[in-house]
């Protein structure tokens, strides 16, 4: 026979507490094992997620990184814009001005 950890009385498998073994006399006076509900596994879930951020750094830097590659794409796309722009005034102005293209 197993004893209770409580008060050390010889406790048959079929009278102890499963969780605690605790013998029905001290189970009575409240040797309880300790629970958590669902919400509380959550909160604690989601503290750590909060906390933690694991790969977060690196996010980051790729992000910037890409960033940073969508604004000079967007340099380089404006400055071929503006040089398109040159280039229909010019052949608009020798359109109009009659001369043969290479002249």
């Amino acid at each position: 026979m197993a004893t209770c950890p409580q008060c050390g009385k010889e406790v048959s498998f079929w009278e102890r507490d499963l969780f605690t073994g605790a013998c029905p006399r001290c189970r009575s006076t409240g040797a309880r094992p300790a629970t958590l509900g669902c919400g509380t596994l959550l909160a604690i879930g989601l503290v750590v997620a909060i906390f933690s951020r694991p790969g977060f750094g690196e996010l980051e830097s790729r992000m910037s990184g890409v960033l940073s590659a969508v604004e000079n794409l967007k340099k380089t796309s404006d400055t071929q814009t503006s040089e398109i722009r040159e280039l229909r005034k010019a052949v608009e102005e020798l359109r109009k001005g009659g001369a043969a293209p290479g002249q």
